[in-house]
């Protein structure tokens, strides 16, 4: 994960997330034999008599191997992912990580902003070109401090799709957030806000217009909207920025969305 820490919770939901899914997909592995490449399956949760003691050998070149193959290497990327994520616990934590009840209910979720809404919207409707655009595998960007909060959220595993479009009728007006984030693993998503340029008076004027509008619509900062204000435009602090993302991604987990062995760990 690059060196990235996760807080508490979020660690707990990605990896109870990860250790769910894969319960629930063929699991096998790779062999050399003879000089020839085999899958092993160890297990199918459609077919109970293949199991750890009753495997099966199958060639990736047959029609049914080749479709197996496709599901052990989603099931090795997958179990790679937990496998580092329980190596990062243990070495951060003396105790095990809990388990999590899903799916896991919000307080209050008055824009029903889950998978779905993330999943409907659709990217890159802004209308506003910039004089001298950040060309990015992310496409065309307004400015290097999006390219560089774009890679970040590419480094922390977070889906995002880059300027949706909603509209704010108490300010009448559709704007384009510069971001629509997805927390997947806890069927939640929230628009992100980089905010770097509040020198200028006709963007602070647009910014805080903005903010209004989100106010009185009630996207409450730090879960259906993440302010991340760059006060120094010029240096972006990657620091800062990952701490306000996965700080609102912590707080929309409830403390008693974990299930924890050992009652004098809960939070």
């Amino acid at each position: 994960m690059n060196n990235i820490v996760f807080p508490m919770k979020v660690h707990a939901v990605k990896l109870e997330y990860r250790r769910l899914l894969l319960e629930k997909m063929v699991q096998g592995h790779y062999i050399e034999k003879k000089g020839k490449r085999y899958i092993v399956i160890t297990r199918d949760p459609s077919i109970s008599k293949i199991t750890t003691r009753h495997q099966r050998l199958l060639s990736p070149r047959t029609k049914l191997g080749k479709a197996y193959a496709e599901q052990i290497n989603e099931y090795q990327k997958l179990k790679a992912e937990y496998d580092a994520l329980l190596h990062d616990w243990n070495s951060r934590y003396s105790f095990a990580p809990p388990k999590v009840k899903f799916p896991i209910v919000q307080y209050s979720d008055p824009h029903h902003m889950n998978n779905d809404y993330y999943n409907e919207r659709q990217d890159k409707l802004g209308k506003y070109t910039a004089d001298n655009p950040t060309v990015s595998e992310h496409g065309e960007l307004k400015s290097k401090n999006e390219l560089m909060g774009l890679d970040l959220l590419k480094e922390l595993g977070i889906p995002f799709k880059y300027e949706t479009e909603i509209y704010l009728k108490e300010i009448n007006e559709t704007i384009n957030p510069d971001c629509l984030v997805s927390f997947y693993e806890i069927d939640r998503c929230a628009y992100l806000e980089i905010l770097g340029m509040n020198d200028k008076i006709e963007y602070f004027v647009k910014t805080c217009n903005k903010i209004y509008g989100f106010s009185k619509e009630n996207y409450r900062p730090g879960r259906e909207v993440i302010y991340v204000f760059m006060y120094d435009k010029y240096n972006f602090d990657k620091e800062y920025f990952v701490s306000q993302v996965l700080s609102a991604y912590n707080d929309m987990i409830p403390d008693s969305a974990l299930i924890w062995e050992d009652e004098s760990k809960k939070i």
